[in-house]
């Protein structure tokens, strides 16, 4: 016989109980729709930083305009104006107009000046002024392109250009610049040769001064004076009438020449070793000691390190050798035979002489 346990009877549950329980759920599923929106914000401004911060960083030591780039770039709703303007001004970043290279010194009193405006700061209603040394301000229209073109006046000495790109009565941006006219031609002074001189050649040595910061040209060689404007410049000339140019040009490009001709000579021939012989006595006792003393030099001065040879009558007395002053003693004793005998000394290609009397 099966016996079977009876099921036990789920009991059924009250509906206050259901009712509850349905709207802690509902409460739960309308919280988790709410807070979506804010994680989907918050990640994405995550996202928008994390992708921002290099170039956050890079930008530090930049420009304002290139920070505010990279802000951009990386967020794409923060994108709006080309130009970012700066607080309490009316200038935009990189919107001066931009002037063809003008040259620093010169001595026209002419200039065109023409330039561009950058693309993106080409507008309707812009315009161009320039101003000359704070006088009168000359309006120039911009084409398309942004060119502008004006012919200036300009004034011996400094000159000060100011070019403002400018919307009515705002200014956007400007540039300056400096042009200094010199019209004076630089000096120049020849200290040696003078014209007409006669120079022992072959060297030929022009020396003098001009302006600090000129340039210098002797016979077509470029020569560079010293801060203070003096230079000297050597160069070998053949014997004969030598013309010599002398050009001096400032940075203004004012030029100033001088002229001359000299003779020149042939070299001296170079001078040859000369010995002199002094004796400390000339007239002596047969077998009493002398000095004798030699001096060897040449054409570049005293001969040092050189071996003389010094000999009484026939006789070879000694040796000695000269110093740094080209001089050398040598000590001997006269000889018994009475009379004027010779002292001679060889050396250095040179000879010398001089007379002993011997006598009782």
């Amino acid at each position: 016989m099966i016996t079977r346990t009876a099921e036990r009877r789920r009991q059924p549950v009250p509906r206050e109980r259901y009712r509850a329980v349905a709207r802690t759920a509902k409460r739960r599923r309308l919280g988790a729709t709410a807070r979506w929106p804010q994680l989907a914000l918050g990640l994405a401004f995550f996202t928008a930083s994390f992708i921002a911060l290099p170039r956050l960083t890079a930008g530090i030591g930049a420009s304002v305009g290139e920070l505010a780039g990279s802000l951009q770039q990386a967020v794409p709703g923060l994108q709006g104006e080309a130009q970012l303007r700066l607080p309490g001004q009316n200038t935009s970043v990189g919107a001066a107009p931009i002037v063809d290279p003008l040259p620093q010194f010169t001595r026209e009193l002419t200039l065109q000046l023409s330039g561009k405006v950058p693309s993106f700061a080409i507008q309707p209603g812009r315009v161009v002024d320039v101003a000359l040394s704070g006088g009168s301000i000359t309006t120039l229209a911009i084409d398309q392109s942004g060119a502008f073109v004006a012919p200036l006046t300009l004034r011996e000495g400094v000159n000060a250009i100011t070019v403002t790109l400018r919307s009515d009565r705002d200014i956007v941006a400007s540039s300056s610049y400096t042009v200094t006219v010199d019209r004076t031609p630089p000096t120049l002074t020849i200290a040696r040769p003078t014209a007409g001189d006669p120079v022992d050649g072959p060297t030929v040595v022009v020396e003098g001064t001009t302006e600090p910061g000129a340039s210098l040209q002797i016979n077509d060689r470029t020569v560079v004076p010293n801060p203070e404007g003096a230079f000297s410049e050597s160069f070998s000339a053949t014997p004969g009438p030598l013309s010599i140019t002398v050009v001096a040009r400032d940075k203004a490009g004012n030029e100033t020449t001088t002229k001359l001709t000299i003779v020149v000579r042939e070299p001296p021939p170079a001078a040859g070793p000369t010995m002199t012989v002094n004796l400390d006595r000339t007239t002596v006792k047969p077998g009493q000691f002398v000095n004798a003393y030699m001096l060897l030099r040449d054409g570049t001065g005293p001969r040092a390190n050189v071996t003389l040879t010094l000999s009484v009558g026939v006789v070879t007395i000694g040796t000695a050798q000269t110093d740094a002053s080209g001089t050398a003693h040598i000590a001997f004793a006269a000889p018994t035979t009475e009379g004027d005998i010779g002292v001679v000394v060889l050396g250095g290609g040179a000879s010398g002489r001089a007379t002993l009397t011997v006598a009782r």
